[in-house]
């Protein structure tokens, strides 16, 4: 099944990221630490490709930046075609400024040649250029620390869990994995269960925040894995089938695994919120319980629970600003829309929105005399052995290509949602950062609560 995924994240190293000794250590993680994990897995289901121009070595007065051991493909000339990335005027040329821009230019050749998705460069491309890059030749320009998370995401998507700052071996679980590693998780919420278990709650409210900090929490760092998983599967599989550009892919290979796990997400998020609810009654004796109807209405973050959020508000002023402000409320409105309407009524797509054009909107005639021009749909010597419906079928899958190829893509990922009588399309993808930053907030608002109480 694995020729279903792309298994070799190709990466190109810019000689300048490594001049001088002070990387010395980030370059042998980067390399050799990495390498010797693959070699050490069984089976090996995933490998990374780094591309390194050797040439500019000599031609620039570098030391050796790698020894021939290491799984390093070293270019050993300049690319014969020379792709302008960065145009310079002529007269600048032959000036230093003009060698150092053509030898970017050598740079970002190599890399497209060798259909790399990441960039590594410590350089200052400014935000405009590096969106350019990326939308024209699919190539993503990437810092150390922004390349070991995407190669985190990427061995995550096999279960190889390798965390960079946690350079762990025989780790086979994702949850152990975050449980390890997640900062927020070791910080924060394990704090804040002990703290609570320290004055002896009960035994439903102590497996509350158990079940929040050891399942909950962590099943939503997982999915999130898988989500960014697939989205960097779809990057690969456009860059590696050319899909960049004005080629772009409008019928996405992964999206629908992005979506699955997209929905699952969801659910967990909202649940989340609702779970700290709980907490917040349990750990300030609030007196709501969830075996009775009232107590199941009465307890929730929405501003329709007056009664609740007034007793927040006794308890503690900026926890309940927080929780009531207008960013918080939005936050919470746009995605519980997202999950109850997933969860009641249909469940949304997160593929690509697709805008039609004057060429998408032809009639069928007319892309008929286009698509069957030399070739009809199915071929005279043939069409005995099949169905008599197959060819028309088979028209409606070709016009339909043909629509979609005409398209223009709006949004990888999109959603929509009515408020106050407007409609608003977001990348819900895009917003997991702004989801997690949203609970990350309150669960630490919660926390402090909770400590100005015990004082």
């Amino acid at each position: 099944m694995w020729n279903l995924i792309n298994n070799n994240l190709k990466i190109f190293i810019d000689p300048f990221i490594f001049l001088n000794l002070k990387n010395l250590e980030e370059r042998i993680l980067l390399v050799n630490t990495f390498q010797h994990y693959f070699t050490a897995l069984d089976p090996n289901l995933c490998d990374i490709n780094f591309f390194f121009p050797k040439y500019i070595e000599e031609d620039i007065g570098f030391r050796r930046t790698f020894l021939h051991g290491d799984k390093v493909n070293l270019i050993a000339k300049p690319p014969e075609k020379l792709t302008i990335v960065f145009p310079i005027d002529s007269k600048f040329e032959p000036t230093e400024i003009g060698k150092a821009v053509k030898m970017l230019n050598e740079f970002f050749s190599i890399a497209i040649e060798n259909k790399c998705i990441f960039y590594l460069s410590e350089y200052e491309f400014n935000k405009e250029k590096k969106i350019e890059i990326e939308k024209t030749y699919g190539i993503q320009v990437v810092s150390l620390q922004e390349l070991y998370k995407k190669i985190e995401i990427y061995t995550q998507g096999f279960f190889n869990y390798f965390k960079f700052r946690l350079p762990v071996y025989g780790i086979d679980s994702p949850d152990i994995a975050h449980s390890m590693s997640d900062e927020f998780h070791n910080k924060v919420l394990i704090y804040l269960e002990s703290e609570i278990n320290k004055n002896q709650p009960s035994e439903e409210s102590k497996e509350r925040i158990r079940s929040f900090v050891h399942n909950r929490y962590v099943d939503i760092l997982v999915t999130i894995d898988r989500i960014s998983f697939f989205k960097l599967q779809q990057e690969m599989y456009d860059i590696e089938n050319g899909f960049i550009g004005d080629n772009e892919n409008k019928k996405p290979k992964h999206h629908g695994y992005i979506r699955y796990y997209l929905n699952y997400y969801l659910f967990l998020l909202w649940g989340a919120v609702d779970h700290l609810a709980w907490i917040i009654n349990d750990i300030f004796s609030f007196g709501y319980s969830p075996d009775n109807a009232q107590g199941r209405r009465s307890v929730g973050l929405s501003k329709e629970k007056k009664e609740f959020l007034e007793k927040i508000k006794n308890q503690d002023g900026e926890l309940y600003n927080f929780i009531t402000s207008n960013e918080f409320q939005d936050w919470l409105f746009f995605f519980s829309q997202l999950r109850h309407t997933n969860a009641h009524r249909e469940m949304f797509s997160a593929s690509p929105l697709l805008i039609t054009t004057e060429e998408s909107k032809i009639s069928n005639e007319e892309i008929d005399k286009i698509i069957y021009k030399n070739e009809p749909a199915v071929r005279e010597e043939i069409k005995h052995l099949l169905p008599p419906e197959f060819e028309e079928n088979q028209k409606i899958i070709d016009r339909n290509n043909y629509r979609i190829s005409k398209m223009k893509k709006g949004i990888d990922h999109f959603a929509l949602i009515k408020k106050d009588g407007a409609e608003f399309i977001f990348n819900p993808v895009n917003r997991i950062q702004i989801d997690m930053n949203n609970i990350q907030s309150l669960i630490q608002k919660v926390f402090d609560a909770y400590k100005k109480k015990k004082v």
